[in-house]
């Protein structure tokens, strides 16, 4: 089985090597994504839950932690206030796609209303067991979205934006040196030593993201790392999360029938909007407040930033502040949704 693994994850980076040598933006994270959902529609899914995927987040992590910027702290509180007017936008849009949802379609309203939910997705399927709702809609819902927008985004802002600043993001050409292999493994073992010790949503993430972010700024003195490292980790995400589109996900969306699409393109027409009012209200580009807003994951949307060669730690950051508000907001919300249904 971790042959055929294995296997599947070179013909990922091989694709994405081919997309990003063509010129195609966020070539390795789309030519994976585009990997993984052929692979997992005409080929075979695989699981790359537990470990496999926080190696893949530990990469994603490490490359934004050499990027982050002291002066990141210094200017982060004046997005926190937009950033939750637009956070309660997004949970009211979920409340009135999901009454949409059950009137367009015959799902129970717990159901319906869980589908909808733009918390995170692993989080959001646990809590719609619990609440008695069908967990294989639930779980089939969450990955469209999250797919469509891991495809579509990466695509339509490269196509706008080319492939960003070189003063934003610099590699060099030059091949690994021991420095590099010295971080990531201190980096790996750290992550995975502190995940165990205290763990939560997003932990993996934020500790690699912080331990890297020390380790490049006190301990470790290389310049810019080599191209294809951070291509290795939006690689590992692209495909893990593209080959969860596989052909049950597809029938389960088929038997909701044409009202998926709309709430999934009602979806893109709020994450749209919400990003053009976080961009009124602050010093953001339009691009970098749609990556930093869409409700599509911190590792996904780090990523895209990180391909297309923008700001990928103030993208990772607001959207683990965002992150961190829905976990704390969540259970409440839902106790209030399903008592109004």
């Amino acid at each position: 089985m971790w042959l055929n693994k294995i296997a599947f994850l070179m013909i990922a980076f091989v694709v994405g090597a081919t997309f990003q040598a063509i010129g195609i933006p966020a070539g390795w994270l789309l030519g994976a994504i585009f990997t993984g959902i052929v692979y997992g529609l005409f080929v075979t899914s695989y699981s790359f839950n537990g470990w496999p995927f926080q190696v893949a987040l530990i990469l994603v992590g490490a490359n934004i932690g050499v990027m982050m910027e002291p002066q990141l702290f210094l200017h982060l509180h004046q997005y926190i206030l937009p950033l939750i007017v637009t956070l309660c936008i997004t949970l009211l849009g979920g409340l009135l796609f999901g009454i949409l949802l059950d009137r367009w379609t015959s799902l129970d309203r717990k159901t319906a209303f869980f589908c909808t939910v733009p918390g995170g997705a692993s989080e959001v399927i646990a809590l719609s067991s619990h609440y008695g709702a069908d967990e294989r809609i639930v779980a089939s819902f969450h990955t469209a979205r999250i797919t469509m927008f891991v495809l579509l985004i990466p695509f339509g802002v490269g196509m706008v934006y080319g492939q960003g600043s070189s003063e934003t993001f610099t590699t060099s050409a030059s091949g690994l040196e021991v420095q590099h292999v010295l971080y990531f493994s201190v980096i790996l073992i750290l992550t995975m030593l502190l995940t165990k010790w205290l763990n939560f949503a997003g932990a993996t993430l934020i500790y690699a993201i912080m331990i890297g972010f020390v380790a490049s700024e006190f301990v470790f003195t290389f310049g810019a790392l080599p191209s294809y490292i951070p291509g290795i980790g939006q690689v590992l995400i692209g495909a893990m999360v593209g080959i969860r589109f596989e052909r049950s996900t597809l029938e389960r969306l088929r038997e909701i029938g044409i009202a998926s699409a709309k709430i999934l393109g009602l979806y893109m027409v709020m994450a749209i909007c919400i990003a053009f009012i976080f961009y009124l209200f602050t010093p953001m580009s339009y691009l970098m407040s749609l990556l930093s807003t869409v409700p599509a994951g911190a590792p996904e949307m780090s990523s895209t930033a990180l391909s297309l060669k923008m700001d990928p730690s103030l993208v990772a950051s607001l959207h683990i502040i965002r992150m961190v508000v829905v976990l704390l907001v969540l259970p409440h919300f839902l106790k209030w949704m399903l008592k109004k249904s």
